[in-house]
């Protein structure tokens, strides 16, 4: 199956960070759409439908000056579209982060059916107490 007009949406939502448009995305959503994110934020959980989901992304706007993504790639495989991100955010707190993600999308009858955004939910939580993320050095060979 094809899936040239999800892939679109996909680059057009997750590509060009202050360009991202998701009104061709939502468009797509299966009325059962279910997406799920890390609930180790205040915006994470799982949310059931067009207006769940996009209750989530207004509450994610609501906590940041801008989040914004640039896409490495679109893939389809099979019935998935895998999208990894760069994701470019500023807190209302003041800090800022850059960041991976991975959006995985579930495609059913030409309609998406499930999403997931992989994270790093530590970063996100530290913008969101106000601070600066936090990073480490990595382990050395002992």
């Amino acid at each position: 199956m094809s899936n040239t007009a999800i892939i679109a949406a996909c680059e057009k939502a997750f590509s060009g960070f202050e360009k991202n448009d998701k009104t061709e995305l939502v468009g797509l959503l299966a009325e059962d759409f279910v997406f799920e994110f890390s609930d180790s934020l205040p915006y994470g959980g799982t949310y059931n439908g067009k207006e769940e989901f996009l209750a989530f992304w207004k509450h994610v706007n609501g906590e940041y000056e801008y989040f914004n993504y640039e896409a490495r790639a679109v893939l389809a495989v099979e019935d998935y579209v895998i999208v990894p991100v760069i994701a470019r955010a500023k807190s209302k707190k003041g800090g800022s982060m850059e960041n991976e993600h991975l959006f995985l999308f579930k495609v059913s009858d030409g309609k998406l059916v499930y999403g997931r955004i992989y994270a790093d939910t530590a970063r996100g939580r530290d913008l969101l107490e106000g601070r600066e993320p936090r990073r480490y050095p990595k382990a050395l060979a002992v």
